[in-house]
């Protein structure tokens, strides 16, 4: 079963896709914070991580820098409400594989997330 760390401050966003994700046979991993999401990416070492950009205590880039760094091959995925080109360059120089708009329909998130696994496999 592959492990899905999903970081977003969004908590009801974040239990709908650990609850419909689960249904398609992923084990998700919920974080609300970016201090959260490193610790359990650190600890979990999960196979793919869907990301907010926008966090408390620090931003998205940054769970992006860390997670790049002790893992460049783990596929990260953003999602976010604020994009525009420059932000999605920026994610993708600091590590992100693709951004998406919210809200991200569920099917579309996973046909993303098998392609993603695909890559990494």
């Amino acid at each position: 079963m592959r492990k899905i760390l999903i970081v977003d401050d969004e908590h009801e966003l974040v239990e709908a896709y650990v609850a419909l994700l689960g249904r398609d046979g992923m084990h998700c991993l919920p974080a609300f914070d970016a201090e959260e999401a490193m610790r359990i990416f650190d600890s979990q070492h999960p196979d793919l991580v869907l990301t907010d950009l926008n966090l408390p205590f620090s931003s998205g880039y940054e769970v992006i820098r860390h997670i790049h760094d002790l893992s460049p091959a783990t596929p990260i995925i953003v999602m976010t409400g604020y994009s525009a080109p420059e932000t999605n360059r920026a994610a993708e120089r600091a590590g992100a594989l693709l951004c998406l708009n919210k809200p991200v329909p569920i099917g579309v998130l996973i046909e993303q997330i098998r392609i993603a696994l695909e890559r990494g496999a």
